[in-house]
């Protein structure tokens, strides 16, 4: 079934409507001009969209955005060609007919939905043809537009496309009646499926603190192993089971080689490799697998020279293999991420010396996730909804760690913050005050981008004074070019 709603065809047309715009260069407001390669654009990005066509038709690796939620109020994006989509701001219901902006999109509205659809389509419509064959694009979402998402984009990327969700729970909230809803989504679609074939994988969270951990134990126990296994028992125990750090409490034992867990040695087929193993210290048989050995008998006393076998201590425990940590790090790409969206803002706090952006996403997360999806060496990440402007310095934190170049390209609508801040009520009003307070302080304007631009330039200044030591950091790209989108004369 086809799916629709009211405004759809209008939503078609206006992706085929050529822009009247042009990208002026804007070097005052920019860092380092003429070596950077990273840019950042402000304007409407449905227009922006439409202008990127020609020169980086099919050169994006990746597309991240995290669009405004359907709020009923605040996902609108006003335009500065209004002339030219006059009747389509209209007729979705973002301008009235003398060009004002509706002030609420509310759930009573019978649009509620079609509204945010219509303000979507064009734009990842747009989008889909900037990606590489390979390329990818995730999507951050709520609860309340998810499977109306999922049904646009099965339309425009092609349901076959469809890679999957990842499940961010980022809150641990109980204040709302039903369901609490502690999550968000982020939907997966790539261009072709035959020319991606998914092989994503990702490090296992944690894992610093288990390696620092053990170093701790060794240095009190030295090679103690009995020992430190037992203190380490009870370390993981302080971990809740949603606390990357628990999943890993099976990786309890170490040896000179490392931390590592002892895994079964048994053979797949019943009866496979049946001979007697003699324990290194009591010198007689150990108790052998019902199924039999996985290894050939001089296979397995190899291993046993080798160190690579753990044995209990006596003979009447099956010795087991040792999988250790460092050799397992990476894990397939999990459907379920764990990590308090408060980290996140707080880091930007810390960015600013002040909270003034609410719920910015998580650099760490974004990062992550771009290697997960193999963007690497110079290739182009896109988020054409920047809000702060995570992406760049998740960019910049993707570079550092892998020595690798990518770029980015941002896109933000200048929104005025007095303007936002007349709809805006409690926690997110006192933010918006703060922004405002220190965008005059910088004798700034009062919009958005203002402030993404300046997370980008401290951002990029962290980093390289956090990894000054670091051979080749100083070649490192945190520039950025700005362009700002303009009535074409």
């Amino acid at each position: 079934m086809i799916f629709s709603w009211n405004g759809k065809n209008e939503a078609i047309r206006i992706a085929k409507i050529p822009s009247t715009g042009t990208l002026r260069p804007c070097k005052e407001e920019s860092k380092n001009w003429d070596k950077t390669e990273n840019l950042y654009i402000e304007g409407d990005n449905l227009e922006v969209l439409k202008l990127l066509q020609k020169s980086y038709h099919n050169k994006v690796k990746m597309i991240y955005i995290d669009p405004p939620y359907n709020t009923g109020k605040d996902f609108v994006y006003k335009d500065n060609f209004k002339d030219n989509i006059k009747n389509y701001m209209e007729k979705t219901g973002q301008f009235d007919c003398e060009g004002n902006k509706l002030s609420t999109n509310s759930e009573s509205n019978g649009r509620y939905h079609s509204d945010w659809l219509s303000m979507m389509y064009p734009r990842l419509k747009l989008a889909r043809n900037l990606l590489k064959d390979d390329g990818v694009i995730a999507i951050s979402i709520d609860e309340k537009e998810v499977y109306n998402l999922k049904k646009n984009c099965d339309e425009i990327f092609g349901e076959e496309n469809y890679a999957g969700e990842i499940i961010w729970k980022n809150s641990s909230k109980n204040d709302q009646n039903y369901i609490s809803i502690q999550h968000e989504y982020i939907l997966i679609y790539v261009k072709n499926k035959n020319e991606n074939k998914g092989i994503w994988l990702e490090k296992k969270e944690g894992l610093d603190e288990v390696y620092k951990a053990f170093s701790n134990f060794k240095e009190k126990h030295g090679n103690d192993w009995g020992a430190i296994h037992k203190e380490a028992l009870v370390w993981y125990k302080k971990f809740s089971e949603s606390n990357p750090i628990y999943r890993s409490k099976h990786y309890s034992w170490m040896d000179e080689k490392g931390v590592y867990f002892p895994d079964n040695i048994s053979g797949p087929n019943h009866g496979q490799y049946v001979y007697d193993v003699i324990h290194p210290k009591t010198k007689e048989i150990c108790k052998s697998p019902a199924s039999g050995w996985r290894y050939p008998k001089e296979t397995l006393l190899e291993r046993i020279e080798q160190g690579l076998v753990h044995f209990g201590k006596d003979n009447t425990t099956v010795p087991n293999n040792k999988t250790y940590l460092k050799n397992t790090e990476f894990q397939s790409l999990s459907s379920v991420i764990y990590k308090d969206g408060r980290v996140a803002s707080k880091k930007l706090t810390k960015l600013f010396c002040e909270n003034i952006f609410t719920n910015p996403k998580d650099t760490e997360l974004l990062s992550s996730m771009f290697k997960s999806f193999e963007v690497k060496e110079s290739d182009l990440v896109l988020d054409f909804f920047s809000g702060s402007a995570t992406c760049a310095e998740s960019v910049f934190k993707l570079n550092y760690e892998n020595s690798y170049n990518c770029k980015f390209i941002l896109i933000q609508l200048p929104e005025d913050l007095y303007e936002t801040l007349k709809s805006t009520i409690g926690n997110a009003k006192a933010t918006i005050q703060r922004s405002i307070r220190f965008l005059e302080r910088s004798k700034k304007q009062t919009n958005i981008c203002e402030i993404g631009k300046e997370r980008i330039r401290r951002a990029g200044n962290k980093i390289l004074k956090d990894n000054k030591d670091k051979e080749g950091i100083e070649n490192l790209d945190i520039g950025f070019k700005v362009f700002k989108l303009k009535r074409s004369e």
